[in-house]
């Protein structure tokens, strides 16, 4: 899904991140480049975050908006990986669960959580599909 737009995976990947929210009142995706969506036409964490609502009836809130591009993360350790300047579109409604769909550095999460603004108070799950080691 990270690189070509094949979505049978998304159920399997979906029922298992869905065991993994156990409470949130919106799932929201983390938005790739609209560079790379448009290029290969699919949005992992949005496919994820809408399958996984499927399974916990958690409604999917499109809170992010991504930029046109920044710099590739995959293979890049936490300090080669600059901040991604998310836009807000709205604000989530309640507790957010946040979904992506591979985590390395926690980086990505990390620009979603502060262009969120999510206070300190509040929990903030990050869901993903994958995680990668190194990095």
């Amino acid at each position: 899904m990270k690189y070509r737009p094949v979505v049978g995976t998304v159920m399997i990947l979906a029922e298992a991140m869905a065991d993994k929210v156990d409470h949130g009142d919106a799932l929201v995706p983390i938005p790739r480049a609209a560079i790379r969506r448009w290029g290969t036409g699919i949005d992992p964490a949005l496919e994820l975050a809408v399958a996984v609502g499927r399974f916990t009836g958690i409604p999917v809130q499109r809170c992010l908006v991504a930029p046109l591009w920044w710099a590739r993360h995959a293979g890049a350790g936490r300090s080669q990986r600059g901040a991604v300047p998310f836009r807000v579109r709205r604000r989530p409604e309640g507790w957010p669960v946040l979904v992506d769909d591979v985590l390395t550095t926690g980086r990505t999460i990390e620009s979603a959580v502060l262009a969120l603004q999510v206070l300190p108070a509040l929990v903030v799950t990050a869901t993903a599909a994958g995680r990668m080691s190194g990095g």
